[in-house]
């Protein structure tokens, strides 16, 4: 009896021995650039991305980001060889395609930018209505500003890449473009002092979002996996204020109210 109890516990601690030991099993991730979010050119890839990574890490999970452009990242999001898609604001129709992780890792202020020549006066979206605005193809906006577009005639130009924005005022093939106060912030840093003078914001945000990890249908097991990962870096103080400093930093005291009218 003592000798069968003996093996027993050989064996539990072999078999917890051998799950230390062995090699992390790696999760693919589509997603854009969206930096200081995720951003293919910092070692880090993004101050989300490295969240996403730290969290998983928890559970022996390894994180690997494949970045592509937003709408064809959320098509491959869904497919098997990906476990889901970083990251997304809130939106019905991907309430159906994907599974919501619970925690949102970013809460994000968007403005209007646009050339200091411009004289726009913005308080609701039917103030746009002179103007041409930008919307990046795969991102998320606001029914109300959807609606608005279409009530108001506002003209659209559709751009591909979020990396271009601050070049279609610079070279006045739009009047308008949303960035949030971060990403402009960053892509700020590719543009010289004169060119970064032309640049104006409306002190009125365009809308106030929360970012999400999507979790596809084939991987629903992560979805607690990620969310007790998130809770269990967040309960260490030092890490938790490092992540506000990075990633949720806002600029400015905000009233997240609908913009519509």
């Amino acid at each position: 009896m003592v000798l069968r109890q003996l093996l027993y516990l050989s064996l539990l601690v072999n078999a917890g021995v051998c799950t230390a030991l062995s090699p992390p099993k790696t999760i693919y991730i589509s997603t854009g650039q969206w930096p200081p979010y995720m951003d293919q050119g910092r070692r880090d890839q993004g101050c989300v991305a490295k969240l996403i990574r730290d969290a998983f890490a928890l559970s022996n999970l390894k994180v690997r980001f494949v970045f592509m452009p937003w709408d064809r990242a959320y098509q491959e999001g869904q497919k098997k060889a990906f476990s889901g898609s970083a990251y997304w604001y809130f939106s019905e129709q991907r309430a159906q395609d994907y599974i919501y992780t619970k925690t949102p890792v970013t809460t994000e202020v968007s403005r209007f930018y646009h050339l200091t020549s411009l004289n726009l006066n913005y308080q609701t979206y039917k103030d746009l209505a002179p103007y041409r605005l930008v919307l990046n193809q795969g991102l998320t906006y606001p029914d109300e500003l959807l609606e608005a577009i279409e009530r108001h005639d506002i003209s659209i130009v559709n751009a591909t890449y979020t990396t271009k924005n601050l070049s279609f005022l610079l070279r006045e093939r739009a009047d308008v473009v949303i960035l949030t106060e971060q990403t402009k912030t960053e892509y700020a840093k590719t543009l010289t002092q004169e060119q970064n003078k032309l640049i104006t914001f409306q002190d009125k945000p365009a809308f106030v979002t929360q970012g999400y990890l999507l979790i596809n249908k084939h991987s629903a097991q992560y979805v607690s996996i990620f969310d007790v990962g998130v809770k269990t870096l967040w309960q260490d103080r030092a890490y938790f204020d490092n992540y506000i400093k990075s990633c949720l930093r806002l600029k400015s005291d905000v009233n997240i109210t609908p913009q519509g009218e």
